[in-house]
């Protein structure tokens, strides 16, 4: 959708490919952390995303950078988040998801007026809800007919 809108949109994937077109594929999270503006966090939560945007990780951001989290609240370091959201170089968070959700009374996300926290509702969109109820549907007539469903988790990698 922002590559529509006419927005330059970088990616990294562990595995490659499959990105849509107007999507440039980097080397790695660092390097489009580096260059993005504003940075999206949508990965699984695993033993090796835990923590993944840390204090090294958060710094290489670009000064001024909105960082967005719709995957895990595990994938954020969240008091390297406020770290770096008062001394640079992130200027907003935007935050879906929290470790834990929700927040204890009075954490410091709470008020801190360069987060803005929503209600872990990213998913909640309804132009795919009729695609979701179709996959469904397929995935337990597989299951009905003894085939496969159509995504199956990978034990080795976590998701």
């Amino acid at each position: 959708r922002a590559a529509a809108l006419g927005a330059r949109v970088v990616a990294t994937r562990r595995r490659g490919g499959g990105l849509e077109p107007g999507v440039r594929l980097l080397d790695s999270v660092e390097a489009v952390v580096a260059e993005s503006d504003h940075i999206v966090v949508a990965v699984p939560a695993t033993a090796e995303t835990r923590g993944l945007f840390d204090a090294g990780l958060l710094g290489l951001a670009k000064k001024g950078a909105h960082l967005i989290n719709v995957a895990r609240g595990s994938v954020i370091d969240q008091e390297a988040l406020i770290d770096a959201l008062d001394a640079g170089p992130l200027d907003f968070a935007t935050l879906d998801v929290t470790e834990p959700e929700p927040l204890p009374e009075g954490h410091a996300l709470y008020t801190h007026p360069k987060v803005r926290l929503t209600p872990h509702v990213s998913s909640n969109y309804m132009l795919v809800r009729d695609r979701l109820a179709d996959k469904i549907i397929g995935d337990i007539s597989r299951f009905a007919r003894g085939e496969a469903p159509s995504d199956v988790v990978d034990r080795a990698l976590g998701y």
